[in-house]
């Protein structure tokens, strides 16, 4: 899955004012951006020289600020990666003063700020080299430059430092690439090899960068659609029909959104070695996904996977958000999309869409947040991959269930993709979408009670997600079946280092007497955490620097799940959400107000599926969360 991150912005909106300032004839400000990547004996690049060469529409300006994050998101000593940085005017060389943020500062990141010393006199001069390091150095978003087979990437949030300013600049990218192997091509957000764009130093820090052998999709680029490019290999993928699918969505999407506008979406990819897993973040109209290396026969066979994420993150760029929601509507709604559309718009198997529903319902139902509260799971967003995934399906699992309401409420009429669309239109011509927005339109197709019920699923998270079996017409329906909930999960941060986090307070573990912030010295196998086998577990434990000696036997905490699957001689167009054929029938003195519509779920008994109290009973039913 990927992780779609909103990168935090440091560039504030204060405009560098000028002191007895001459007008000049520049209309706009300009920032010119010289990359040189450099490499060392073994190919590998080793950093990468910058130089800004700035312009403004005054030619005297009493102070100068340049920022970059020393931590952001997990990533940590990116200012102190900036080596040897100068500002030179027309005067000459600028006397800088260097302040650094605490590190209580934010909770996301912390700053260095240069400022100049003095008065200086446009064009201004900036130059530094960003140092590569040799690993990655922590789990987060792929923003951190990273090299591998001959080149280098990142985003302008790992080793831009920025002027602080909020007005739009001219901006234009020139990669010297002298140093790179013949061939070797540079790319960024603003487009292929050298490129301009009007943009704030916002939009900078929120742009990808990446050159060498990159592999290209289309090979003549495309800046009117989707396009893409990568660094590195896999055997285990075809990346080039990967891309042809994603440019194929990518219309399909488009249109479906309503987006008439040829914008261009640029998607890069990383695939390092180092990696163990996928993870990625959205930009500026682009995406960087970071992969490990797959071994032969795990390539993209169109059941999820690759294409799934890119197109998670296409459909971000069309579904947004609503303003004061966090991330289970930005997060929600992206995979709530990416599962309904490419079932019904054919760019996925059928047999794609019951996997990622049953993988949404296993992670919702096994997740110790899952009745949390949207604070709590993103308090632990990096140290517990649980807490990350929660917005995602839970999110998701409640827009399903809001659709599968609309269609039965309004007779097949309404769903909540046409709320949905109404208020993306009402958006994109300048009116703010709320929360409250949002709730509005619900209430007129199912009364007050939505706006409390949002609150308490998605916000609080009193209340659990259940969707009905016929949410999807007389395609799918689940049966029921269990799922262990982990009683603890170790810091993804530290992973040479088994830290206990997210322990659940009820659980045997904390019963033995586990805490948060153990280190487990005795060697965890991941299966142990959700295995549903009673056993006796034995952990040596370092706690404040005593060492302590814990064995219980394990209580698995179950939780009820569903099991998704596609009901047998449904045709593939019903699947798909045509409406299925009508049986003629002579009349009846109570005929339906409407035709069967593609947009009512199947009417049927209730369901044999509902909970059942044979079978083998829960171990132990979880409760409680971290």
């Amino acid at each position: 899955m990927a992780v779609a991150l909103a990168l935090v912005a440091f560039v504030a909106p204060v405009t560098a004012s000028a002191q007895d300032a001459t007008p000049d004839t520049v209309a706009m400000p300009g920032i010119e951006i010289a990359l040189r990547p450099e490499r060392d004996k073994a190919g590998n690049v080793e950093s990468v020289l910058v130089t800004f060469q700035i312009t403004d529409t005054v030619s005297v300006a009493p102070i100068l600020e340049f920022r970059a994050p020393i931590e952001l998101n997990n990533i940590p000593g990116i200012a102190d990666r900036i080596r040897g940085f100068r500002v030179d005017d027309s005067i000459g060389a600028v006397l800088m003063t260097r302040t650094d943020d605490s590190v209580e500062a934010s909770g996301s990141g912390y700053i260095r700020r240069w400022r100049t010393a003095r008065s200086v006199t446009f064009p201004v001069t900036v130059n530094y080299r960003a140092i590569v390091p040799p690993g990655r150095l922590r789990g987060g978003p792929p923003i951190d430059l990273r090299t591998f087979a001959g080149g280098v990437s990142g985003g302008g949030a790992g080793f831009l430092a920025l002027l602080q300013d909020a007005r739009q600049y001219r901006v234009h990218v020139h990669w010297d690439l002298r140093a790179l192997q013949r061939g070797a091509v540079g790319s960024s957000s603003l487009g292929d090899g050298d490129a301009d764009a009007t943009m704030t130093p916002a939009d900078l820090q929120s742009s990808w960068f990446m050159a060498g052998p990159l592999g290209r999709y289309p090979k003549g680029g495309n800046a009117t659609g989707f396009s893409a490019v990568w660094l590195g290999s896999s055997p285990g993928l075809d990346l080039r029909a990967d891309m042809a699918w994603a440019a194929k969505a990518y219309k399909s999407l488009a249109t479906f959104f309503g987006d008439t506008a040829q914008h261009p979406y640029r998607f890069f990819l990383r695939i390092l070695p180092e990696s163990t897993t996928s993870g990625g973040t959205a930009g500026n109209r682009s995406f960087m996904l970071q992969i490990p290396v797959r071994p032969p026969g795990s390539a993209s066979d169109g059941a999820g996977g690759l294409r799934s994420i890119v197109a998670h993150e296409m459909i971000h760029g069309w579904a947004g958000s609503f303003q004061g929601a966090g991330p289970w509507a930005s997060e929600g709604l992206a995979t709530y999309f990416t599962a309904n559309l490419q079932r019904r718009l054919g760019l996925q198997p059928i047999k794609a869409f019951v996997a990622e529903l049953n993988r949404l319902s296993e992670q919702y139902n096994g997740n110790p947040y899952r009745n949390a509260t949207s604070e709590a799971a993103r308090a632990a967003f990096w140290a517990d991959k649980n807490g990350e995934l929660l917005p995602y399906v839970r999110g998701s699992l409640y827009f399903f269930t809001l659709d599968a309401a609309i269609r039965q409420a309004s007779d097949g009429e309404r769903s909540l993709d046409d709320i949905l669309l109404e208020l993306f239109a009402r958006r994109a011509d300048g009116e703010t979408i709320t929360v409250r927005t949002f709730t509005n339109a619900l209430v007129k197709v199912l009364g007050r009670g939505v706006a409390a019920q949002l609150d308490s699923v998605v916000v609080r998270g009193t209340k659990t997600v259940f969707v009905p079996p016929d949410a999807f017409g007389p395609c799918f329906t689940h049966t029921w079946t269990q799922v262990v909930v982990p009683d603890f999960a170790f810091d993804r941060r530290t992973p040479d280092v088994q830290t206990v986090v997210g322990l659940v307070p009820s659980s045997a573990a904390a019963g033995a007497g586990l805490r948060n912030g153990d280190v487990v010295m005795t060697p965890v196998a991941p299966e142990l955490l959700v295995s549903d086998k009673v056993q006796q577990v034995k952990l040596d434990v370092i706690r404040n620097g005593e060492s302590l000696y814990l064995t219980y036997m394990t209580e698995p905490m179950i939780n009820e799940s569903w099991q998704w699957s596609r009901v047998p001689g449904v045709s593939l167009a019903v699947c798909r959400g045509a409406e299925p054929p009508v049986t003629e029938s002579p009349p009846t003195h109570a005929s339906a107000k409407h035709a069967p519509s593609k947009h009512a779920p199947s009417k049927h008994a209730p369901s044999k599926h509902s909970p059942s109290k044979k079978g083998a009973p829960p171990k132990r039913r979880a409760r409680g969360s971290p």
